[in-house]
């Protein structure tokens, strides 16, 4: 291996040590990453801090405390970006991204550091002592989750999911054994069916709720049916969605009441939601707020105009109140600000990895437009739309866009619009002919690797 990737690793050990130094001091626990397996693994309380450490690894900014979301939707058409004219952040808005990108590259490691953390405990835990039964199979099952949510969310942003023939997947990372070893980009099909694999492992060994701030069995299943909607398995998508539903967990706010979902915590809607605290906030407020009077020089990660434009099509749609494009600074203007991580003086704004809203809208989906329309109705009434009738939709174009429309409405600012665009091919129509629909591999894996790790066609 060469000099490249030797740093690499070492600056990826050092930021996770740091990190999880602070999260010591808040947490009590020990990452798995920062101290030897033979010291993490040699006791319960020793997997019990590894757990948490998990955990954390998918708080971190760069992932699933802000960026990873937000870059998805302000490459596609519902977000802009603002800041200090920084590069990197003007090639997003722009959907001109180098493969030097400072924020993908920051998503890239992230992503594989919960890898790296969920195959540590995969791989160490029969080692440890005196855990209990259920225990044991309740974490193993939370790391066999993450570590799919992980290649799932690599594959989404870095390989070619709409295309099952393709050859541009992910590298799938299993074990810790070699972390030095470069690994080839698998094909699609087969980074599809490691994730799979993983979820369904994971539904089966996950066996308690814990609440909706864990991972638990009907969060599994929920992945899962995701996984299976953009793989094209609509069957399965929607015998999973239904097991979910059927969850008595959880369940769909009505009325004027939903938008409590942005200013509560773990409310019945949320499946699995990363829950921040004062002492361990999240960057959603600081990319998508910052204060009342910020300036757009302040705020990373706008709502862009034509989110505005789209709510204007839809009267009486209760979401469009959760985006302002009035009480902004004429600098913001005509663009605006999600109102989704308000709470300033906190900054403990949760991310949402799979809400009940979205599970509802998957099944709508996956039954299409003859089956499905009971879905999409459920969510428009909850959310102060009248119901469509058939009439209103009277192909099975019609009907997918009338989905993808529902989304966009439910999901903005919680990372889904620009894969919605590239499953259903309609990247270039909406976005310009000339925009790739996903991420360069960051040039110092593919340096890092010796070419091992190739990049994607186009970059």
């Amino acid at each position: 291996m060469n000099k490249n990737t030797m740093l690499r690793n070492v600056a990826l050990l050092l930021s996770l040590a740091v990190m999880f130094a602070s999260c010591e001091k808040i947490l009590g626990v020990n990452s798995p990453n920062a101290v030897s397996d033979a010291d993490v693994f040699k006791s319960v309380d020793g997997l019990r801090s590894a757990r948490i450490g998990m955990y954390s690894t998918l708080q971190d900014r760069n992932y699933y405390g802000g960026v990873y979301p937000l870059i998805v939707e302000c490459y596609a058409d519902n977000g802009t970006t603002g800041g200090y004219g920084v590069i990197d952040l003007n090639d997003i808005r722009d959907r001109t991204v180098q493969t030097v990108n400072i924020y993908t590259t920051g998503i890239y490691t992230a992503i594989y550091n919960s890898i790296y953390t969920a195959n540590k405990i995969i791989g160490n835990i029969d080692k440890v002592p005196g855990v209990e039964a259920d225990e044991k199979s309740n974490i193993l099952g939370e790391a066999m989750f993450v570590r799919a949510l992980g290649e799932f969310d690599l594959l989404r942003l870095f390989g070619e999911h709409w295309d099952k023939g393709s050859a541009y997947g992910i590298s799938i990372v299993t074990s810790t054994d070699e972390p030095k070893k470069p690994i080839a980009r698998s094909t699609v099909e087969a980074s599809y069916q490691q994730i799979i694999s993983d979820l369904q492992a994971a539904v089966g060994d996950l066996n308690t709720f814990n609440g909706r701030q864990y991972i638990s069995a009907s969060a599994a299943k929920a992945l899962l049916a995701r996984v299976h909607l953009y793989h094209g398995d609509d069957v399965q998508a929607a015998e999973l969605a239904s097991e979910v539903i059927a969850d008595g967990n959880f369940a769909l706010y009505g009325g004027a009441a939903f938008t409590s979902l942005y200013t509560n915590k773990l409310t019945p809607e949320s499946i699995l939601e990363l829950k921040f605290d004062l002492q361990n906030p999240s960057a959603y407020n600081t990319l998508t707020y910052v204060r009342p009077d910020a300036l757009r020089t302040d705020v990373s990660f706008l709502a862009s105009s034509a989110l505005h434009d789209f709510f204007d099509t839809r009267p009486g749609d209760g979401r469009a109140d959760l985006v302002d494009y009035v009480h902004v600074d004429v600098g913001i203007q005509p663009d605006g600000r999600t109102q989704k991580y308000r709470g300033e003086q906190t900054k403990d704004n949760s991310a949402f990895i799979i809400r009940l809203a979205e599970v509802y809208l998957i099944r709508a989906e996956a039954l299409g437009r003859e089956n499905g329309l009971a879905d999409l109705n459920t969510i428009r009434k909850g959310r102060g739309l009248a119901e469509l009738k058939p009439a209103d939709v009277p192909t099975d174009d019609d009907y997918e866009n009338a989905v993808l429309d529902e989304r966009r409405a439910e999901l903005n600012f919680e990372g889904h619009r620009l894969f919605d665009l590239a499953r259903t091919g309609k990247v270039a129509v909406t976005l310009g002919a000339s925009v790739k629909p996903i991420m360069p591999i960051p040039q110092r894996e593919i340096d890092g690797t010796g070419n091992v790790v190739t990049q994607n066609p186009g970059y």
